[in-house]
């Protein structure tokens, strides 16, 4: 497949599936926000988040994905509000995704129990231009952008405990068809093609440094097989993380995260694709930020989710 096939299909995705795939991190439990708006304020402090990920190193007009995250409880802890911002690259396709947050936390003893709801809207915009056309009066390149706002929503349920924690939610669950003779996309509600997350994890102490927290992230497409990423990562002292993970498809992920304070942590991740499809190196690179406002220092550590 030659480079410029490559690029026409990578420029198709937006177009095909847009409602039906969703921008996931690699450290998803510290990203849950994106996925379930009923994460939001689940971890009892103003918290913000940043990452970067590339994918398919080395090829240019290669995918990549920037997202902000910020959540916090009210002072009733009843009620727990976010704000993420994702910007997603596909080739000549840019996306800007800006979504508000909102959950309803019941106590049930040492557990919460929240349910989540989120709106937003997508920004969207194709560079024709930015194609090299054999022909220069290709009437298909003949608008040099086309743009558009596509609103959306997402619901969620989020139970967590000290130790560990399950995620059920439908993300962006509207789905936009594309109209290519008006060039716009229209906004359409169909139960067959909702996206379903499951997401889970759990913290063992295997003594007073050592700790191990394996966590998976289910996700299912309509009329497409379950995708399913498999983690496992190693505490020391609550200052290094160390792990790896396999998602389905061949896919292995090495996972590192290091503590620098009970406030500021750093992650990164690489994925090696097993699957030789084209010859180039189709590996992806994620860096992480995550910032915990008014941590209690009475805590005896960092949380793990």
């Amino acid at each position: 497949m030659g480079k410029v096939s490559i690029i026409v299909f990578l420029c198709s995705l937006p177009l095909c599936f847009y409602g039906q795939m969703y921008a996931t991190s690699d450290h998803y439990v510290h990203h849950s926000l994106i996925i379930n708006p009923a994460f939001a304020g689940s971890q009892d402090a103003l918290s913000v988040s940043m990452f970067h990920r590339r994918y398919w190193d080395g090829f240019e007009g290669s995918p990549q994905t920037i997202a902000f995250t910020a959540d916090a409880p009210l002072n009733s802890e009843r009620v727990g509000l976010g704000l993420f911002l994702l910007n997603s690259k596909v080739g000549i396709s840019n996306e800007n995704t800006l979504a508000g947050n909102y959950a309803f936390r019941i106590k049930l003893g040492e557990s919460t129990l929240a349910f989540g709801l989120a709106f937003g809207f997508t920004l969207y915009r194709n560079s024709w231009d930015e194609l090299a056309a054999r022909d220069a009066n290709d009437e298909l390149l003949s608008n040099q952008q086309s743009t558009g706002i596509l609103p959306n929503a997402s619901l969620g349920a989020y139970y967590s405990t000290s130790t560990y924690f399950v995620g059920l939610s439908l993300p962006m669950f509207l789905s936009h068809e594309y109209d290519a003779q008006n060039d716009s996309y229209r906004m359409q509600n169909r139960m067959s093609e909702y996206s379903y997350y499951l997401h889970a994890g759990i913290t063992h102490s295997l003594s007073t440094d050592l700790k191990v927290f394996p966590t998976l992230l289910l996700k299912y497409y309509p009329n497409q097989t379950l995708q399913a990423d498999f983690n496992a990562q190693v505490i020391f002292r609550d200052k290094l993380w160390l792990g790896a993970g396999y998602r389905t498809k061949s896919t292995l992920i090495g996972l590192l995260q290091f503590q620098v304070n009970k406030q500021l942590r750093f992650a990164y991740s690489y994925n090696f694709n097993l699957a030789k499809m084209i010859q180039f190196n189709n590996n992806s690179h994620e860096v992480m930020l995550h910032y915990n406002f008014n941590f209690d220092t009475e805590a005896p550590g960092p949380r793990s989710f």
